[in-house]
C-alpha cells in the first residue's frame, strides 16, 4: 500500500488545534523564520520537488496556489532577496505546516533512520558527518543555510548543531499530530 493511501485515513486537520488567538504580525514573522529552518531541514534530507508539494496540496485538499509559493521558496538557486514565507497569512502558514508534516510523515522511515544514526554516532563520540546519509544532510543544510540572505551568521559547528536539532524536530513532526506539535512549537518560539 502506498504511503499516501496509508495516510488518507488520518489526514491532518486543524479541528483538534483551533486558532483561539491569532499571532500578531511580529509573532507571525518569527514563526515564519523558524518554519523556514524546518523547511530547510526537510529539504536537506528529503528530495522535495514541486510535484511532491503539489500532490500534498491535492491530498490535503489545500489551495494549490500555495504550492507555487513553496516552490518559489524551495528553489534555492534563485537570487531572490526575499523569503516568500514572509508574505504568508496565518491560514497559509497553517496550510504549509500541514504540507510539511504530511511530507515528513511519508518519509518518516528515512527521518527515523537519520535520527537513529545521529544518536548512535554521538553516543560513540564519532562525527555523524562521516556517514553518507548524515554527511549529505549536513552538507545540504549548510549550503542552503548559507545561501539564504536573511539568516544569522553562524560558524560551521553551530550550523551542524542547528541542523541536528531540526532533524530531531522533524521526527516529532512526522508522527501523528505532528502538525499540532509544529504549530505549538512555532507559537512557543514566537512568544
Amino acid at each position: 500500500m502506498s504511503p499516501v493511501a496509508n495516510m488518507s485515513n488520518s489526514l491532518p486537520s486543524w479541528g483538534d488545534t483551533p486558532l483561539t488567538k491569532p499571532p500578531t504580525p511580529q509573532q507571525l514573522e518569527q514563526m515564519q523564520t523558524h518554519l523556514d529552518l524546518v523547511l530547510l531541514a526537510s529539504e536537506s534530507l528529503i528530495t522535495i520537488d514541486e510535484n511532491m508539494v503539489l500532490q500534498a496540496t491535492l491530498d490535503l485538499e489545500i489551495n494549490t496556489a500555495l504550492s507555487e509559493k513553496i516552490t518559489l521558496w524551495s528553489n534555492r538557486n534563485t537570487t531572490a532577496r526575499e523569503n516568500p514565507l514572509e508574505s504568508f497569512s496565518v491560514e497559509q502558514t497553517r496550510s504549509l505546516i500541514l504540507i510539511i508534516c504530511y511530507i515528513a510523515q511519508q518519509h518518516q522511515e528515512l527521518i527515523r533512520r537519520a535520527v537513529t544514526l545521529l544518536e548512535q554516532m554521538t553516543a560513540q563520540n564519532r562525527d555523524p558527518a562521516q556517514t553518507t546519509l548524515l554527511g549529505n544532510y549536513f552538507a545540504n543544510f549548510q549550503d542552503y543555510y548559507l545561501q539564504q540572505p536573511h539568516t544569522l551568521p553562524l560558524s560551521s559547528t553551530d550550523i551542524v548543531k542547528l541542523a541536528s536539532k531540526r532533524l530531531i524536530d522533524l521526527l516529532f513532526y512526522s508522527a501523528d499530530q505532528g502538525h499540532s506539535r509544529l504549530w505549538l512549537a512555532l507559537l512557543d518560539y514566537s512568544s
